[in-house]
């Protein structure tokens, strides 16, 4: 009948989009015997979109030979017409069997332990070692918890010792109708969370060691167990996992007793405004050193940036090191009329220690009564990563930038050995958006979600250094809303070495875009020195939901164009990505050809169409470590582009050679 086959048309529905994968930026570890390489193992983060509570997730390992991702059988894993896996792929850690592009199969997923020996933990308040017995989720200690902390009510027909055992990784619910199985093999999905590769030595086999949910997030494993149709994503830890190591003799062990240290640093995103450290140094062993809410009532959705810093008069560890976040989301940017009141949450920068999680030093608004610094353009949450430099090569951070939802760019300098007081100058050098405006319209609401992506350049046409910021705009609450006109942007801060004094920041007038070239459909513009850098207005309603890369003095980028036709509008998956790689001096693309590219054709000799659909991630550059065994040329293999597991050739004729010594460190 009509009701059944509707059901079943649904069902089926629902299991392909299971299978329409997307996938984070590929992790990888620097190799800790030649740091201007990478090791040549390559992570990917899976998940499957369903329109239910639970979405499966899964963490698959892949290798990096002869520029190519392959498999365990060493063949080609990634099929070049799709940008995804082949079917027939079997990646490493699976057994017996080929996994392609099923978030169900193979992986880590599969390598979880027996339901019985699980080590799961959460954090109960009442001992820090997350390894400890109060915080163990477990039958056993079924007593440490209420049906409340699992969000069971007076009402629920499942009982607390189900849920736990379900956690744990029982077949409780027999999901498979085969009572004859007791397991079921399931992790959660990372939809916008990296994984963090750190090295330990030893054999990776993708078998699980420990894991641990957040106290605050058990409330939401009743509705998991339910798995009941939902509107809207119900979130996990959401954040980016920032893994922060300290080898001190640089023998590529994490070693205690030599003083070498292991930490994870991670908010939680959609999943809840706090941030949280793990001491990972023993790594069967974590311990909870702090967690912390920057901003309450909002989403940590910045991802954390580990620096140091010499702030006189506050307590900080040896090392002063620091972390550095923005104040992340205010929610009221879920709906796309632009709101222009001032953000409740989100609208600030904050500085924490690293060991203590103490709050050093944080920017806001000028309603804030606890700012060190108060500004008062500072009214819009800053959820992206703020970009921290080092200008003077001193060790300490002496520069950072950020962008915001209002569409403003912001420039802090700071002075080390000040007071918080007088430790960071800062103030918005560029209105690109509706922040600003007196009657901003929708074709105004330009925002950015991605952090901006800062390079040293020197223009050769004007002899004259400087620092080039760059960002592209996008909704990313709403990649299918289409008011504003979304462009990518290179602007250009003349005050390289220079830091500027609270007053001159006070005094600046903002650059805006009537300061910009607009570069779309030219070729070999000229930026007057009168101009503040250039502009790409989008083609075809496309916008840019990460973060580009600069290398070489080449910027690369991602943009999207969502599929708004007919059912397509459903289905964001649909949509079309774009690899942009453009001149950081004018926006000129990069092409063998480029003395004959027709007249028309300038914007898309900018870009190439990538295989695969969903929103694609930030743009990635590979190092690849010989093979022990190379002679000549293969001794030196040249670097590789990925964007996800869509990997190409980023045209680099010289051999690049890191400068950025420590990539996660503290030193």
């Amino acid at each position: 009948d009509t009701d059944s086959l509707l059901v079943a048309l649904t069902d089926v529905v629902s299991q392909v989009n299971e299978r329409a994968l997307s996938y984070s930026a590929p992790a990888v570890s620097v190799n800790t015997f030649n740091r201007t390489r990478n090791l040549n193992d390559l992570y990917i983060t899976m998940f499957g979109a369903r329109g239910a509570a639970h979405w499966p997730g899964n963490l698959k390992a892949y290798r990096i030979e002869d520029g190519v991702i392959v498999d365990s059988q060493g063949n080609d894993a990634v099929d070049p017409g799709t940008g995804f896996f082949y079917d027939t792929a079997r990646s490493y850690w699976t057994v017996g069997q080929a996994d392609g592009n099923d978030v169900r199969r193979g992986g880590a997923a599969n390598q979880l332990p027996d339901p019985s020996t699980r080590r799961l933990f959460t954090d109960n308040g009442t001992d820090n070692n997350l390894y400890g017995t109060s915080n163990a989720i477990s039958t056993g200690n079924a007593g440490a918890f209420t049906e409340a902390d699992f969000g069971l009510t007076a009402s629920s027909t499942v009982t607390k010792d189900q849920i736990i055992r379900w956690m744990r990784g029982e077949d409780v619910k027999d999901i498979d109708d085969d009572p004859t199985t007791t397991v079921r093999n399931s992790m959660g999905d990372p939809l916008h969370s990296r994984p963090a590769a750190m090295v330990y030595g030893g054999t990776q086999t993708g078998a699980e060691l420990w894991s641990y949910v957040p106290k605050d997030l058990l409330p939401r494993m009743a509705i998991l167990y339910d798995d009941p149709e939902m509107k809207y994503k119900l979130y996990g830890i959401d954040g980016d996992i920032v893994p922060i190591m300290r080898d001190v003799d640089r023998d590529g062990q994490i070693e205690p007793l030599d003083g070498d240290r292991a930490y994870i640093l991670f908010g939680l995103r959609r999943g809840g405004s706090k941030f949280r450290m793990l001491n990972v140094t023993d790594r069967n062993n974590p311990v909870l050193m702090w967690e912390r809410v920057v901003n309450a009532g909002g989403e940590s959705w910045s991802a954390p940036v580990v620096t140091r810093m010499n702030i006189a008069g506050e307590t900080q560890n040896a090392l002063k090191a620091v972390v550095v976040v923005g104040g992340g989301y205010d929610r009221v940017h879920d709906t796309p009329t632009y709101n222009p009141a001032e953000d409740l949450v989100g609208a600030g920068v904050h500085v924490l220690d690293l060991i203590s999680g103490a709050t050093l030093w944080h920017a806001g608004s000028t309603n804030s009564t606890t700012a060190d610094l108060r500004l008062s353009k500072m009214t819009k949450s800053i959820p992206t990563r703020i970009k921290v430099l080092d200008i003077n090569g001193d060790s300490f951070a002496d520069r950072m930038y950020a962008a915001d939802l209002g569409g403003q760019i912001w420039r802090f300098d700071i002075t080390n050995g000040n007071n918080a007081a007088g430790l960071v100058a800062g103030g918005v050098i560029a209105r690109l958006g509706a922040e600003g405006l007196a009657t901003p319209t929708p074709a105004d609401t330009r925002r950015f979600y991605n952090s901006p992506d800062v390079a040293v350049f020197q223009d050769e046409r004007q002899n004259r250094r400087f620092v080039s910021i760059n960002i592209g705009s996008g909704y990313r609450a709403h990649p299918l809303d289409l008011s504003a006109a979304d462009r990518f942007y290179s602007l250009r801060d003349p005050n390289v070495f220079n830091s500027l004094t609270q007053d001159q920041y006070n005094n600046l007038t903002p650059y805006t875009e009537n300061d910009l070239v607009e570069v779309s459909g030219q070729l070999n513009t000229t930026i007057p020195s009168t101009k503040a850098g250039w502009k790409l207005t989008l083609p075809d309603n496309q916008m840019v939901l990460a973060e580009s890369v600069t290398f070489n003095d080449e910027i690369f980028f991602v943009s999207f164009s969502p599929d708004t036709s007919g059912a397509a509008a459903c289905n964001v998956g649909m949509g079309t990505n774009y690899l942009y790689r453009v001149s950081i001096a004018n926006g000129d693309p990069i092409a063998d050809d480029f003395g004959n590219i027709p007249t028309g054709s300038e914007d898309a000799a900018r870009r190439t169409q990538l295989a695969q659909g969903g929103i694609a991630p930030t743009p990635q550059f590979l190092f690849p470590t010989p093979d022990a065994t190379c002679t000549g040329a293969d001794c030196n293999p040249p670097p590789l582009g990925c964007i996800g597991v869509e990997c190409f050739d980023p045209g680099f004729t010289n051999n690049p050679v890191r400068t950025l010594w420590t990539q996660d460190g503290i030193e």
